[in-house]
């Protein structure tokens, strides 16, 4: 699942950040492109901004559907689950990622930990932090209990829907919805480069590090 539906008003530019180019192809393409080799990969749901279409750069592969997103990240991943489950394209035990489109950096050796990890409890990657961090009152944070947390994220698909429908509160990522109905996600140490685009800096850094990644 990669809900691509954001309009990324912090990134600035006239359309989505997804559909930026990155060493020539869109973001939304690069990302797709990491899970596409994966030999257990069933398909994949793009939940995209509704009344746009999916960059003209993206595999013609028939393992990728389409879903229309919502005006929050929950809407978005949760119609893309409901129409995994309405489909019969997935099974509510059915693992599921869900995955940034933003983050186009993922090494396939963390894609496979995550999996691995998914045989047994639901998953996230996360990533050591390496600034000084302070709070609003100035404090110095131990940073060595700290964790950055990417994605992908995953569970079962059972699991997720009733995670998302089991509040109307916007919360930051899949695994706080997971959390809420008590189901307790493994942390699977990453790779710091799985960085999400945010800014127009970080589109730059990406495009600079993108052929650092395995083929």
């Amino acid at each position: 699942m990669i809900p691509a539906a954001g309009r990324g008003a912090r990134f600035g530019a006239d359309h989505p950040k997804q559909f930026c180019l990155l060493q020539g192809q869109s973001v939304l393409t690069q990302t797709v492109s990491r899970f596409l080799p994966h030999p257990d990969l069933a398909g994949i749901q793009l939940v995209l901004p509704p009344g746009m279409a999916a960059p003209d750069d993206l595999p013609d592969d028939s393992r990728i559907q389409f879903s229309q997103g919502g005006a929050s990240r929950r809407d978005s991943v949760l119609s893309g689950c409901r129409d995994l489950l309405s489909s019969r394209q997935a099974a509510p035990a059915d693992r599921v990622l869900v995955h940034d489109a933003a983050r186009p950096l993922l090494p396939r050796a963390d894609l496979q930990a995550v999996l691995e990890q998914m045989a047994h409890s639901a998953a996230y990657l996360v990533a050591p932090v390496a600034d000084t961090l302070r709070d609003h009152a100035g404090q110095t944070l131990d940073r060595d209990q700290i964790w950055r947390v990417l994605t992908p994220q995953g569970a079962g698909l059972g699991q997720l829907i009733q995670a998302l429908q089991s509040t109307e509160a916007e919360l930051t990522d899949e695994v706080a919805y997971l959390q809420q109905i008590g189901v307790q996600a493994q942390a699977v140490p990453g790779n710091p480069i799985n960085q999400k685009i945010t800014w127009p800096a970080d589109l730059r850094w990406a495009n600079s590090m993108i052929n650092e990644l395995d083929p």
